[in-house]
């Protein structure tokens, strides 16, 4: 009888161990699970986030590279606007493709003598065909740039200062004629004097200066893109 007792005894404490290391483990696979689940959920919410985030950048992407498509569009279009023009006018009138956008050039010997500011027939002329040009684009703005060569302002001193100057007072006759005979309105026309500051070929030869005393127009549509400086 107190063998049994004993035998029952082992036993009953046998099952108890285990059902005691049964339950700890138990325990410690639902909280292995609980973990699990946990880093599952915060993995998926990663990766949803970040999901979210990559379908943002691509549409910013998709937006970015339509408008710059859209961008370069107008230029082309504007640029072979400008090309027709430039050839209605001659004389050395050309298109030159800058940071800015494409500008309509125009030399000196179509609208001025050397060293003045005051417009010649011909200059009146190619001017006319710019305001038309213009007159067709009423939400277009324009920019009138004036340069010269480096070289010293000497028969028409009394006049200019310095080429600064001269080129300023060019410009300054281009919006004039714009404005009164044009009837281009006088918000739209913007002017900018560099002198010599920005040449487009070397100064050191006949054929470079002349290049260089020009004076161009930068027309801007209603849409222009992000423009940086030639």
């Amino acid at each position: 009888m107190m063998k049994n007792m004993k035998r029952f005894g082992f036993v009953f404490l046998t099952l108890a161990v285990f059902l005691v290391q049964g339950c700890a483990e138990m325990d410690e696979l639902r909280i292995a699970n609980t973990r699990q689940a946990i880093t599952v959920r915060d993995q998926t919410a990663e990766i949803d986030k970040l999901k979210a985030e990559l379908d943002a950048a691509s549409r910013s992407s998709k937006g970015y590279r339509d408008r710059a498509q859209s961008d370069a569009k107008i230029k082309r279009e504007l640029r072979a606007e400008l090309q027709k023009l430039a050839s209605s006018i001659g004389e050395g009138a050309l298109v030159r493709d800058t940071k800015e956008g494409p500008m309509i050039q125009l030399p000196e010997t179509i609208l001025f003598d050397s060293g003045l500011a005051k417009l010649k027939a011909n200059g009146e002329t190619a001017l006319e065909k710019i305001a038309k040009h213009l007159e067709s684009h009423p939400a277009a703005m324009v920019r009138i740039d004036g340069h010269t060569d480096n070289d010293p302002i000497v028969k028409s001193k009394y006049l200019w200062k310095s080429n600064h100057h001269l080129s300023a007072g060019r410009a300054l006759s281009v919006l004039h004629y714009l404005v009164n005979k044009g009837h281009v309105e006088e918000k739209r026309i913007h002017i900018a004097g560099y002198g010599p500051n920005r040449p487009i070929a070397p100064n050191s030869n006949k054929a470079g200066k002349m290049q260089n005393r020009r004076v161009e127009f930068l027309i801007l549509s209603e849409e222009p893109s992000q423009s940086n400086q030639n």
